[in-house]
């Protein structure tokens, strides 16, 4: 049987169906003779190269999800790969039919010549490494335990699928249900003009005022005299 379900991708797994793998013909260019190795190119890791970066700590979500996950390489005609038609691409969909036979998929992600596999449950995982090293349509699969999680997951279904675990895990806890769009704005929320802002702090002091007359805890503050008035007390006192 072929690798994948759908009909694109049994085209792709047909024998003698290729995009030109394999080593350039000819021969390779080599040193001269008594010349010094080559330095490192200039990038992490190497002399004057920027600090390498930090590694993120994995937490308890993570390392569950690790477990649920596998890498595969060895498969030709990834989506993006270059050289390849946008009709003929193995998708996210696809790698996700194939060994969706393991477990229920809920992750794939596609990175040049690898991808990832997330499953539900470990069980799905488990059952993918018996594919290691077997061929498929031509294919040379070799499937390992991921060292990462999956962080930019590109299987829509998937997504949907742990957007709606992850809210019936809040519901049973108790927490706010995530959601993949931002809630609309609540009244309270939404900007106020200059008037009602007036208005609101008139309301505010008013009802303020009211309440400490009823509760007899109003107290008031005798105004200062005019101005013209205690001028003209300064004049006759003089």
């Amino acid at each position: 049987s072929g690798l994948w379900v759908t009909s694109r991708a049994r085209r792709l797994m047909q024998p003698g169906y290729g995009y030109g793998y394999g080593p350039p013909q000819g021969y390779a260019s080599a040193p001269g003779y008594g010349m010094p190795p080559q330095q490192p190119a200039y990038g992490y890791g190497a002399p004057g190269g920027p600090p390498p970066r930090q590694s993120r700590e994995n937490t308890a979500e993570d390392l569950d999800r690790i477990a649920r996950t596998i890498h595969v390489g060895g498969i030709r005609g990834l989506k993006g790969t270059p050289g390849v038609n946008p009709g003929e691409e193995i998708t996210e969909d696809d790698l996700a039919a194939f060994f969706g036979n393991d477990g229920e998929v809920v992750g794939v992600r596609i990175n040049g010549t690898n991808c990832w596999i997330e499953f539900a449950e470990a069980a799905g995982a488990i059952s993918a490494l018996a594919k290691d090293g077997t061929e498929s349509g031509g294919h040379h699969l070799r499937v390992s335990a991921s060292k990462t999680p999956i962080r930019s997951n590109g299987y829509l279904k998937g997504r949907q699928i742990q957007l709606e675990r992850a809210r019936e895990r809040a519901t049973a806890s108790g927490s706010p249900a995530p959601t993949t769009a931002a809630a609309a704005p609540t009244e309270a929320a939404r900007q106020m003009s200059v008037d009602e802002i007036v208005h609101a702090v008139r309301v505010d002091v008013n009802q303020a005022v009211e309440a400490a007359k009823a509760q007899g805890t109003l107290v008031t503050v005798a105004p200062p005299p005019p101005v013209v008035a205690m001028s003209a007390a300064v004049d006759a006192g003089g």
